[in-house]
């Protein structure tokens, strides 16, 4: 059914996107490769060693295989992928944050720094001959020590993972306010909490597809990316071309959740591939090369300690923390940045003690995985906050209602810069308010009642918060056109990895342009279609790229209605526009008829004007966005198993674009955050060697792992940008650890208190063993 003209912001627009993924319709990155060259690469078994020789004659030698590339090979020797994110100067030294240059080569020089690696790649007719050719490319390693724990590797003397870096360390941070004299009657509760190294596991895998064009000099690349216009920045700057000469194009993304949004060798590699040698060439990750060389996330330590008054408040918050960035991070300002950040939560933070360090192991890259540091700040915070509410005797519920902020306390001032530079005020409505929602929606008397239904597990209830600063700068890039039959195309920088695009900035489009929904068309993500453009990641989509289309929408208005004044010869001002149409002194014009107008053969062809705006939104500063979570967990006595029963999530959003999108992307968060607190682990051995590179041993959560998950939208408008949204892309993620292992706690009893995850069913079943013999 067409949706009118009228308000379609905030309303739950059917998905344009669902019958196509549905019919199995979806155009992905795989479907269009049929007839190129199959690449496979040649990754290294080793963590720490150094490349003695590459033997290739065996490989060439097998039927189908048309050649093996090293790095010299290609021409890419000494080159390094660039970081794709640096904090401003006046954050860099009110927050004493330092980066050190990274080495991160596009394929392997000398030396390899963690297994799956690539180190070669070999070109053949067809897949099964690329692989073939892989297993017949002999690498002649040299061991060296590895080093798999990050905070050895910060010690003096211990392996250096790159020879050309000074150490092991990446970067750093130091944020301190407040004074940390503490009355006697403190209470003081310390822990050291840990996140395990989880990370995106997108259905649809990583892939690459290039040819190169010598009569255009002109390379097509399609890659399966959230940063199309980074991608070719870094194409380009790898092989000495303008970026004229390169176009990026994505296809469908079957889920990326900042995997995606990074920059891979890989996609280096089949540029630099096509133009070489001509051919039409792809790669397509299988699931084992995901699991040991895609971009992983998470994997921090911290040290914390809470001081609290004996009512509870807090009066001093201290975190020491490690990240470990694996062989290296293109994000390791963003992530780093973001922990030391959201580390002050949603309360009143008096004073504050924060240290954080970044460093380089023997284990695969680290990238921004959804919430990218958030979710672990969040976990060292509330169970911190936990801790100290038993030690008091009061509920998690109420230690959190004492600290957190209310609509008075705002807007809540940091005595710090957001990375942008800008001084950080939380600009919520009432952050109580959250609490009092979730706690309405999912209350404590659920656990009892679960607990009549379920004698068989031990039932325990939890709430965590959290806090997130969404929709980053610097800025985004939208296009709005008048195509010829008088309909709307929208195409934006933030390239959609499965967040309804399609729909949601149609929407925006249509309400800006007074015109029915079904006017608007969203082409996704096209170096040729749009100029310039950053990328989707950091909860940012929706408030700029959503903001610069809407600008766009009003801006093409302004230009047709100088179009209109012409064709009617009357003043600009003289013209009125109103749901679609203008009129001039009498004279009715539509978009179509204005199409018509400009085409060749009509009556206004000569102005040779074009009815196509690109606009580039830059927003003050970013948003800002809380929730609560609530959870209900079963663990099963034996077995240590833990289950989510049940979950609530109220958040304090700003107008919600499609509300049935946005409650989609909070429930995928939470079904996210559940398999990182419960299941999933990229583990390595001593020697570097990952342990977990099969769904045998990487155990993602199925659909009856995750229950339904209630949502609660608390509309807070934001002037920071002209549509009122705040982002909501990782509400859903950042609390659901800390919210589990705060349920499982409850659950357990036995003054059990979860400080990692995932959650160890061993320690479960001890804590449960100790319970019973007490």
């Amino acid at each position: 059914m067409s949706e009118p003209a009228g308000r379609l912001v905030g309303r739950s627009v059917p998905r344009r996107e669902d019958g196509r993924f549905l019919r199995g319709e979806g155009a992905y990155l795989a479907d269009g490769t049929a007839r190129a060259y199959q690449v496979a690469f040649v990754r290294s078994r080793e963590a720490a060693a150094d490349i003695v020789g590459i033997d290739v004659e065996q490989a060439l030698a097998v039927p189908g295989v048309v050649g093996v590339y090293t790095v010299a090979d290609l021409g890419l020797a000494m080159n390094r992928i660039e970081v794709l994110t640096r904090p401003s100067a006046e954050f860099a030294e009110a927050a004493g944050f330092e980066m050190h240059p990274q080495e991160i080569p596009v394929l392997a020089e000398g030396r390899v720094t963690y297994v799956g690696q690539p180190v070669a790649a070999v070109v053949a007719r067809d897949r099964y001959s690329a692989e073939d050719g892989a297993e017949h490319v002999h690498v002649h390693y040299e061991r060296r020590p590895a080093v798999v724990d990050a905070e050895e590797a910060l010690r003096s003397g211990s392996p250096q993972v790159h020879p050309g870096m000074r150490d092991n360390e990446a970067g750093r941070i130091a944020i301190q306010f407040g004074t940390d004299q503490l009355p006697e009657d403190a209470v003081t509760v310390a822990g050291r909490y840990r996140m395990g190294r989880h990370g995106a596991v997108p259905m649809e895998t990583r892939g690459v597809h290039a040819w190169y064009d010598p009569q255009r000099d002109r390379l097509e690349v399609r890659t399966s990316t959230q940063i199309p216009h980074m991608v070719r920045q870094a194409v380009c700057a790898a092989l000495g071309v303008g970026v004229e000469t390169v176009h990026m194009a994505v296809p469908d993304v079957g889920g990326g959740f900042g995997s995606k949004a990074n920059v891979y060798a890989e996609e280096i590699v089949l540029a630099a591939l096509a133009r070489r040698t001509g051919l039409e060439v792809a790669w397509v990750e299988d699931r084992q090369e995901n699991l040991t060389a895609a971009a992983q996330g998470r994997d921090q330590v911290h040290d914390a300690r809470l001081s609290v008054d004996p009512q509870g408040r807090i009066l001093l918050w201290e975190d020491d923390f490690v990240v470990d960035i694996g062989s290296g991070s293109l994000w390791v300002g963003g992530i780093v940045a973001n922990t030391g950040i959201h580390l002050l939560g949603p309360y009143r933070v008096p004073a504050a003690r924060i240290r954080g360090r970044a460093a380089i192991t023997n284990k695969c890259i680290v990238a921004q995985y959804r919430g990218a540091g958030r979710p672990e700040a969040s976990f060292a915070l509330e169970r911190s906050l936990d801790a100290a509410a038993a030690a008091l005797g009061i509920s998690p519920e109420e230690i959190r209602r004492r600290n957190l902020l209310r609509a008075e306390d705002m807007p809540y001032e940091r005595p710090l810069p957001y990375r942008d530079g800008v001084p950080i005020a939380y600009d919520g409505g009432d952050y109580v308010a959250c609490l009092e929602a979730v706690v309405d929606m999912l209350p404590r008397s659920r656990a009892a009642e679960l607990a009549a239904a379920r004698p068989d597990l031990m039932i325990g209830y939890g709430v965590a918060s959290y806090i997130e600063a969404t929709g980053r700068g610097p800025w985004e890039a939208a296009r709005v056109r008048l195509d010829p039959g008088g309909g709307f195309v929208v195409v934006t920088g933030a390239a959609s990895a499965g967040m309804s695009h399609e729909t949601s900035f149609a929407q925006v489009a249509a309400d800006a342009l007074e015109v029915p929904f079904d006017e608007v068309r969203y082409a996704r993500a096209d170096t040729d279609l749009l100029e310039f453009g950053v990328g989707s990641f950091a909860s940012r989509s929706a408030v700029l790229a959503g903001s610069a289309v809407h600008l766009a929408g009003r801006e093409l208005i302004d230009r047709a209605a100088e179009v209109v004044a012409r064709l009617a010869d009357v003043p600009v001002e003289a013209v009125r526009y109103r749901s679609g149409t203008f009129q001039a002194e009498g004279r009715t014009v539509t978009w179509p008829e204005l199409a018509v107008a400009l085409a060749p053969g009509g009556a206004l062809e000569a102005l040779g004007a074009q009815l196509d705006v690109t606009h580039v939104y830059r927003p003050r500063t970013v948003t800002w966005t809380m929730g609560v979570h609530a959870a209900v967990v079963g663990v099963h006595p034996s077995s240590g198993v833990v289950r989510v029963l049940d979950y609530a999530v109220a958040h304090e959003g700003g107008a919600e674009i499609n509300p049935t999108v946005v409650a989609g992307q909070v429930t995928g968060g939470v079904a996210q955050g559940i398999g990182g607190a419960l299941t999933e682990e990229f583990t390595y051995g001593p020697d570097g060697q990952p342990t977990a590179t099969t769904f045998l041993t990487y155990q993602v959560p199925a659909t009856d792992d995750v229950p339904r998950v209630r949502v609660r939208h608390l509309a807070v408008g934001t002037p920071e940008n002209p549509i009122g949204v705040r982002g909501a892309g990782e509400s859903g993620t950042i609390a659901a650890y800390a919210v589990i292992a705060s349920a499982v706690d409850d659950a357990v009893g036995n003054d059990l208190h979860i400080r990692s995850t995932p959650v160890s069913r061993a320690l479960v079943r001890e804590a449960m063993r100790e319970r019973s013999l007490a």
